[in-house]
């Protein structure tokens, strides 16, 4: 009987220097028995707004949230130590276009596994460059990394998983224009004045350019321009089709006698997107002076008409002396 308790009692203290043992082991080790694996969700809402190049950001709210699956799942997160515990997930940009720049604020996410716990919030800030082509589809792959929490009996485990940001681009209506000769001429009254503009489309998409004379004196003074011109992108072409060149002619009024005038003229571009009227960028108003100095003959019959006139005036001269 004594011996039957003595092993009981040896088996016991036995028991319990090997839960000592376990137990020490697995904390050294850091490794639970069984493993648990967080499910990660990042969602965001539909980015309704366009980002329009050079023209500033883009915030998408990004809301991280997990809960754990697999075996042991529900005890993890309302009885084991790990409860008390929180998750740390990082949020990092691993893939884009190249004409996007992206980074993510309020990063990594810190959640707590046990209880209800709201999603993290961080925000995803979007810029784009003048190479973003007008309506593309833009996409942003983010990774989110969760760390792995030990505990004695059970893991909850590393895990990634990549979500995908869509958004689209928005037309950027920039046009450059350029008078290489300038815009001030000199010339004589039965000349035509010719301005050559050069028009280079550095926007994002295939623009439509209005012109209008919209200012030009009377007293017979003649204008003409190209009521519009279409320009393509350096987006899409290297070739320079995103680059026109429109004349001004000017002609001014050539009554006889001496000119010495100075006029202005006022044309207005109007940049929009092809097809498209709605979307119309920044007009530019450009001025063109014409200086028109000279002597002028008139239309053609004002010197017959003055020879005959003084011919009249000397015949009738002569006459009046013969008679006297």
């Amino acid at each position: 009987m004594i011996k039957s308790f003595r092993r009981i009692k040896a088996s016991i203290i036995m028991g319990i220097l090997m839960v000592c043992i376990f137990a020490a082991f697995t904390t050294n080790t850091s490794a639970g028995i069984v493993k648990v694996e967080p499910l990660i969700t990042v969602t965001h809402p539909r980015a309704d707004e366009n980002v329009i190049p050079k023209s500033g950001v883009l915030d998408i709210p990004l809301n991280t949230s997990f809960e754990l699956t697999g075996i042991g799942a529900g005890y993890v997160e309302t009885s084991s130590l790990l409860r008390e515990s929180s998750v740390t997930i990082t949020l990092t940009v691993v893939e884009k276009n190249d004409w996007i720049d992206a980074s993510i604020t309020n990063s990594p996410a810190i959640i707590k596994v046990g209880g209800s716990v709201r999603p993290w919030s961080s925000t995803l800030s979007l810029t784009v460059t003048e190479k973003a082509p007008a309506f593309s589809l833009g996409m942003v792959k983010i990774r989110a990394t969760s760390n792995k929490l030990p505990g004695l009996l059970f893991d909850i485990d590393e895990k990634s998983q990549d979500f995908e940001i869509p958004f689209e681009v928005g037309y950027w209506p920039v046009v450059n224009y350029e008078v290489p000769e300038g815009n001030l001429k000199e010339i004589g009254p039965l000349d035509t004045a010719d301005f050559p503009i050069e028009l280079d489309n550095l926007g994002n998409g295939v623009t439509y350019v209005s012109i209008e004379i919209i200012e030009m004196p009377g007293e017979d003074w003649t204008a003409s321009i190209p009521s519009s011109v279409t320009l393509s992108s350096s987006v899409y072409t290297s070739e320079g089709g995103n680059k026109a060149i429109v004349h001004l002619t000017i002609k001014p009024p050539y009554g006889f006698g001496f000119h010495n005038e100075r006029k202005s003229f006022k044309v207005k571009f109007t940049p929009q997107y092809l097809g498209r009227p709605d979307l119309v960028g920044q007009p530019e108003i450009m001025t063109f002076n014409i200086q028109s100095v000279g002597m002028s003959p008139g239309a053609g019959f004002e010197i017959p008409l003055i020879v005959t006139i003084l011919v009249v005036l000397f015949v009738g001269i002569y006459i009046y002396k013969r008679r006297k």
